[in-house]
C-alpha cells in the first residue's frame, strides 16, 4: 500500500512537471509591440514547446523593412538566449551561396552554364556522361547531374543502428579529402542522363564550389568574401573548417538532446558549412530580393520544372503561391541544426528560420512556422 501510494505521488509529480513545461513561456526577446510581434510569438512557441527544441533565431523582412527575433537557448546545459549575432549551419542553404558565385562567373563571361564541368577538372573522366550527354555546369545548380548525393558512394547504414549514423558520418567525412573525392570521381557510373531527373546531391554542390577555385584562380573561402561577404557586411558569416568554431556559435543537437558533430568536412565544405547568423542572413535576403541585380536575377531564372509545380533556379525553389506570386525557398539539416529561408520578390518579404536542434520534424515544422508568419 505505502509503494502504492508513493507511485502515486510521482505520477502526480511527473505530471505536474510536464504540465509546467508545456504551459511555461519560452524565454524570448520579443517585445510583444505590434502584430508582428504578436503573430511571431504565437507561431514560435509552439514550434518551441515541441520536444527537442532548444533555440531558434528569426529574422523577417516586412515590405522592406527588417525584424529581428530570438527564443530558447544556444545549449542545453545552461539557459544562453541567442542574439542577432548568434552563429548556426546553414547546411543547405550553403549551396545557394555556390550558385550565386556561378551566376557572377556567367555574367563575367568567365564560364556559360552549358559548359562541360569536365572543362573544369584537370583530370580526365570520360565516365561523366550518359549515351554522350555530359554533365554541365547548369546540372550542378538545378539538381539535374546524375551524381550520387554523397561520395564515398558507398552503403554506410545498412548494419548500423540509427543513433550511431551521425557519428559514423562524421568519422568517415571528416578524413575524406578532395582528393580523395576527385579519385572516387572516376568510378561513378550515372544512371540517368543529366538534365532528366531533379534530386539533391551535396556531391554536385561540391564540385561547383571546386569549379569557381579553378575558374577564379582562388579559395572558395575567399570567393565567399569577395563576392558576398564584403559587400553585404556579412561579418560574422563564414565556411567552417578544423578549428575555425567562432565563439558565438550555438551548440548543435539531434532530437534526443545529444550534441552533434559539426560538419566542416573537407569534401562537404561548399556544399554544407556556411555558417551564419540571423542579422547577417537578413542582409543575404535583402541581396537575394533585389532582382535588379543581374546576378539575382540569373540565378532566380527557372530550369528544371514548372513554377506552377514546383521549379528549380540555382539552387533555389520557385514556387507560385495562390495569390500568384512566387516564393523562393532553400532548406537546410545538418547533424545538430535545421533551417529555412523563403522570400517573395513582389512583397519585398521573407524569413529565415535558424534552429539549433536536427531531428525528422524540424524541417517540416520550420516551414510551417514560416507559412505562419509570412501570408503571400
Amino acid at each position: 500500500m505505502k509503494k502504492a501510494s508513493l507511485f502515486l505521488i510521482f505520477l502526480i509529480h511527473l505530471s505536474f512537471c510536464f504540465a509546467q513545461k508545456k504551459n511555461s513561456k519560452v524565454a524570448s526577446d520579443n517585445r510583444l509591440k505590434s502584430q508582428l510581434d504578436s503573430l511571431v510569438e504565437q507561431s514560435a512557441s509552439i514550434f518551441m514547446k515541441n520536444n527537442g527544441r532548444v533555440g531558434m533565431s528569426i529574422g523577417v523582412i516586412q515590405n522592406g523593412t527588417p525584424y529581428l527575433y530570438n527564443y530558447g537557448s544556444t545549449r542545453l546545459d545552461r539557459p544562453v538566449l541567442p542574439t542577432a549575432n548568434t552563429v548556426y549551419e546553414l547546411a543547405s542553404i550553403t549551396k545557394t551561396f555556390g550558385a550565386a558565385l556561378l551566376a557572377q562567373a556567367v555574367l563575367e563571361k568567365k564560364v556559360t552554364l552549358n559548359d562541360d564541368i569536365r572543362k573544369y577538372l584537370k583530370e580526365d573522366y570520360p565516365n561523366l556522361n550518359y549515351n554522350g550527354t555530359p554533365i554541365t555546369l547548369l546540372n550542378l545548380v538545378n539538381l539535374t547531374s546524375g551524381l550520387p548525393n554523397w561520395m564515398p558512394e558507398k552503403d554506410l547504414f545498412s548494419k548500423a543502428h540509427p543513433d550511431s549514423i551521425p557519428f559514423i558520418l562524421d568519422s568517415v567525412h571528416s578524413v575524406y579529402s578532395r582528393q580523395n573525392l576527385y579519385r572516387d570521381l572516376h568510378n561513378v557510373k550515372l544512371q540517368v542522363m543529366p538534365g532528366s531527373v531533379s534530386r539533391h546531391c551535396n556531391t554536385a554542390a561540391q564540385l561547383l564550389g571546386y569549379i569557381m577555385e579553378e575558374v577564379y584562380q582562388d579559395s572558395f573561402e575567399n570567393l565567399l568574401k569577395i563576392y558576398i561577404c564584403r559587400p553585404l557586411k556579412m561579418k560574422n558569416t563564414l565556411l567552417l573548417g578544423p578549428g575555425k568554431l567562432p565563439r558565438e556559435m550555438a551548440k548543435g543537437y539531434d532530437g534526443k538532446g545529444r550534441q552533434m558533430p559539426v560538419i566542416n568536412w573537407e569534401a562537404l565544405r561548399v556544399a554544407a558549412s556556411i555558417a551564419s547568423t540571423s542579422s547577417d542572413m537578413l542582409k543575404y535576403m535583402a541581396f537575394q530580393l533585389n532582382e535588379e541585380n543581374p546576378a539575382v536575377k540569373l540565378a532566380h531564372q527557372p530550369t528544371f520544372g514548372k513554377v506552377e509545380d514546383g521549379a528549380i533556379a540555382l539552387n533555389w525553389k520557385i514556387k507560385k503561391t495562390g495569390t500568384g506570386k512566387r516564393s523562393i525557398s532553400h532548406t537546410g539539416g545538418s547533424l545538430g541544426f535545421s533551417s529555412y529561408m523563403v522570400y517573395y520578390p513582389e512583397l519585398n518579404s521573407g524569413i529565415v528560420l535558424l534552429s539549433n536542434q536536427a531531428d525528422p520534424s524540424t524541417q517540416t515544422d520550420l516551414i510551417a512556422l514560416a507559412d505562419k508568419i509570412i501570408h503571400p
